[in-house]
């Protein structure tokens, strides 16, 4: 890794931060990322800069990074782009090493702004310091309580995906799809016009990121190909790199470039870099997130055969159209295996794979059926269709106190049953080493208790049998990849 990169441990986790246009104005950048900072528990230092305020938020505001005492490890800016080239000059001077620039009105403008941005470029760099953005939305690092970023009062947990974006609304949709599936975040930015550091270069570091497992990506355009061939490359020999693209059309890059500046990029060239350096490219937000999740707490597939067992038989059908359309394998069990199952099924089953449970709800079935498929040897993946009703009060509806404490009683029971299937299926994948891809509409309930106990799992659950198949075919793949590669 370039030693350089090294600051970016300043961008993710500093001790102090100056914050270079802190404003009390509500509806400016300069309050909310603030606001941010200090509402989401960020507990180092923080020295707003206004030369206009004595305080800010009830903290001493100081005229320029030059007048803060003590050390400063980053810096904020949300000043206009071209006061943005003056402060970095009084950081390079105070020996700041990271900073985040959200001022947009840089290189995405075009013309005399790209020299701009050229120049604010050459200062940081020539003074040691690196720099995230422009016109980015900001960095969270949730280990270290550190939100400085525009989403308001969203702080999501700590987490093992880390999500690097070149758009700041699109970073905030992925880390969504991400803590919809019950994760948090490792590290997450939005790199903007990545006028000094680049996708390559974040991909270098988060590579060896310890509390970073998946790295998740949004880019727009690259400015250097052979960089980003390398670097992505040398991650997804360590962890799953996943990776949504955008400006694959003509009117998509014509946005991209009026959005970050980013340089348009063939898309089949683009893809084929992604086949060569094992990463794997997603088609939409909810399925790049859906992916990346997928990876954590689960083993990878030895194979692309898939056993599927679903309560309804109408689901069954829809998942083997969606396993064929990606090239995953509905393979036929052997009598020997349909054979065990039936003991468990009603005279009325039709012996197949599908496994149709004829709406069968029984836990205790449910896990034999599924020990037999996935030590048979025959599977190298098992998909669970598990749809229903989500609870959505906090208390059921009864005609007296009795009636409610009975209800109350027997959801939790429930609750512990289910807690206990939960578990029973967690050993047994990783006793299989077959991994489990359970598709739910309970994921999006705010009250189920099934969403609840996989979250506590770090376990995800798949909003749709297309997400689900997608991330089987994505894991499969990049286990040949990494065998390929020894």
């Amino acid at each position: 890794m370039d030693p350089r990169l090294k600051n970016l441990d300043y961008l993710f986790k500093p001790k102090s931060i100056a914050f270079v246009g802190a404003t009390e104005a509500l509806t400016k950048w300069g309050f909310i990322v603030l606001n941010n900072l200090i509402s989401g528990g960020y507990e180092g230092k923080l020295y707003p800069v206004n030369p206009s305020r004595d305080t800010v938020l009830d903290l001493k505001a100081y005229p320029s990074v030059r007048d803060v005492p003590g050390e400063v490890d980053m810096a904020v800016f949300t000043v206009p782009a071209r006061m943005v080239i003056e402060s970095v000059d009084d950081c390079v001077a105070k020996g700041v090493k990271a900073g985040m620039v959200i001022s947009a009105g840089f290189k995405e403008l075009g013309g005399d702004f790209e020299d701009l941005e050229l120049e604010l470029t050459k200062r940081a760099r020539q003074g040691g310091m690196v720099l995230a953005g422009p016109n980015g939305q900001g960095v969270c690092c949730p280990s270290a309580n550190l939100y400085a970023w525009m989403p308001h009062f969203y702080y999501p947990r700590p987490g093992p995906v880390a999500v690097l974006s070149q758009s700041g609304n699109v970073q905030g949709l992925l880390i969504e799809e991400i803590v919809k599936s019950g994760l948090g975040v490792s590290k997450g930015v939005s790199s903007g016009n990545e006028a000094d550091i680049k996708s390559s270069d974040y991909f270098q570091y988060l590579a060896d990121d310890p509390e970073t497992e998946v790295i998740l990506s949004y880019l727009e355009g690259l400015t250097d190909g052979q960089s980003f061939l390398e670097s992505a490359r040398r991650a997804a020999l360590k962890k799953p790199v996943v990776v949504l693209k955008g400006g694959r059309t003509n009117s998509g890059i014509s946005a991209a470039g009026s959005h970050t500046g980013a340089m348009a990029v063939s898309d089949d060239l683009f893809d084929a870099v992604c086949r060569q350096s094992g990463v794997t490219r997603a088609s939409s937000i909810q399925e790049a997130g859906t992916i990346a999740g997928a990876f954590v707490n689960r083993p990878l597939p030895k194979g692309k055969r898939v056993g599927i067992v679903t309560g309804g038989g109408g689901l069954g059908v829809i998942a083997s159209d969606a396993c064929s359309d990606l090239g995953l394998e509905v393979v036929k069990l052997s009598d020997q295996t349909l054979a065990k199952i039936g003991k468990m099924m009603p005279d009325w089953w039709v012996p197949g794979n599908p496994i149709d449970l004829v709406a069968g709800n029984n836990f205790q079935t449910i896990l034999p059926i599924l020990t037999t498929l996935m030590s048979s040897g025959e599977v190298d993946a098992v998909m669970m269709l598990f749809m229903g009703t989500p609870r959505t009060r906090d208390k059921a509806n009864a005609r007296d106190q009795a009636q409610m404490e009975a209800f109350e009683n027997m959801w939790r029971k429930l609750s512990k049953t289910f807690k206990a299937f939960a578990d029973a299926l967690d050993n047994m994948t990783r006793r299989f080493e077959v991994p489990l891809y359970t598709v739910s509409n309970f994921r999006d309930s705010t009250e189920s208790i099934f969403k609840t106990v996989f979250e506590e799992q770090k376990n995800s659950i798949f909003p749709t049998i297309e997400t689900a198949c997608a991330s089987i075919r994505a894991m499969a793949d990049y286990r040949e990849f990494r065998q390929k590669q020894g």
